[in-house]
């Protein structure tokens, strides 16, 4: 009698406990969907949008990453954007990787290279071939080669052309425009 009784209980039990596991399920799976920024890579036609972009942060530090798939120093720090990421996720500090790659990619290359590394920043594709324009923009000594790094606090600017070796490097110069008065 008590094996009948306790498969009852059981088919009780499931019958609520089962709504409340799917309900629990699809809560998990929607904010990990919303954790990965790069599910959906905004594409800017113009340098111009990128511009708005920085300009919306005000007072906050925008680290800004230009890049490429098909650039080996790129690839190789890749891992610190990610760090600081995770290292200044609750400070006014916004990382931006700005992919130079050509929008014919974006499905056969870059979506998988980016799920492949892990990439946690978000990407944005810039698409604008008027290269010397907004390269002077940027900085006046750089003429676009990869990898190059901006970052920016209201007036206050640091460029670095090449890649960060090593992640305190990186950390070092965000912490240096943060620190400037």
């Amino acid at each position: 009698m008590g094996t009948f009784e306790s498969k009852i209980n059981f088919k009780y039990k499931m019958k609520y406990l089962l709504p409340l596991l799917v309900v629990i399920l699809l809560f998990s799976s929607c904010n990990s969907k919303e954790k990965n920024k790069n599910a959906t890579i905004e594409i800017l036609d113009q340098f111009s949008e990128l511009q708005t972009l920085i300009d919306a942060e005000g007072d906050g530090l925008v680290v800004l990453n230009f890049w490429s798939i098909h650039c080996p120093p790129c690839i190789k720090e890749l891992p610190h954007f990610n760090k600081l990421e995770s290292d200044y996720e609750n400070k006014n500090v916004k990382i931006l990787l700005i992919n130079l790659d050509d929008e014919a990619k974006l499905n056969s290359r870059i979506y998988p290279f980016v799920k492949n590394q892990g990439v946690q920043p978000e990407i944005l594709l810039l698409q604008d071939q008027n290269y010397t324009k907004w390269t002077e923009q940027v900085d006046e000594s750089w003429y676009g080669a990869l990898p190059a790094t901006l970052i920016v606090k209201g007036e206050k600017r640091k460029f670095r052309f090449g890649s960060y070796e090593a992640y305190e490097d990186l950390k070092f110069d965000v912490e240096d425009i943060l620190n400037k008065q």
